[in-house]
Order: C-alpha cells, then sequence, then structure tokens
C-alpha cells in the first residue's frame, strides 16, 4: 500500500461501462428487473464464452431481455422463479436469431 498513498475515484464511464448503466437502471425499476438482468447476463455471458455472441453484443441482449420480459413491480417467490425462467429463455432467443450476425471478439 506504500506505492499508492492516495486514491481517487471519478465517477465511471456509463456510456463505456454499458452493463454497469443498465445495473442502475434495474435498481432504478426496481421489482424483478435485477433478476431479470441477472439471467440475462448468466446467459449472454456464457454464449460469449463459447464463442455464440460478440464482447460488445452482451449488454445490447441483456437491454433487450431487461426490456421486453415481464415486469412485475411487487414481484413474490414465484415471480421471480418465473422471470428468471423467462429472462433465460428470452435471451437464448435472441443469441440464437443472431447467431449469423457478424460480430466482434
Amino acid at each position: 500500500f506504500g506505492l499508492y498513498p492516495e486514491l481517487n475515484f471519478e465517477p465511471p464511464d456509463l456510456k463505456t461501462f454499458r452493463n454497469l448503466q443498465l445495473a442502475y437502471d434495474a435498481l432504478d425499476m426496481g421489482g424483478n428487473a435485477a433478476c431479470l438482468l441477472n439471467a440475462a447476463n448468466e446467459v449472454v455471458v456464457a454464449a460469449f464464452l463459447q464463442d455464440q455472441v460478440g464482447f460488445l453484443e452482451i449488454p445490447e441482449i441483456i437491454n433487450e431481455t431487461l426490456h421486453t420480459a415481464h415486469f412485475v413491480k411487487q414481484p413474490s417467490l414465484e415471480d421471480f422463479i418465473a422471470s428468471d425462467r423467462e429472462a433465460r429463455i428470452l435471451t437464448k432467443q435472441k443469441i440464437n436469431k443472431n447467431k449469423n450476425r457478424e460480430w466482434i471478439h
């Protein structure tokens, strides 16, 4: 720690770090949004690691899932389980639809 006697923090660049902006959006939405985001993120990152989508497609796919899945303002446990399932299905469908597109690693 002696090499870094002072740390400076700046606000994050939310345009560059789009997934961070999506996380803030989900928090602002409330309800089941964070559940939808988490499920979509797990599926799309797994697809990225298998070279099925490009890195820059990750936030695009998550955003689409977040805004197309059924939103529940005051979710029950059953709603969370259904939301997780729906988000995973929607995300996989988006990935399959995009498989023939050109993408950047």
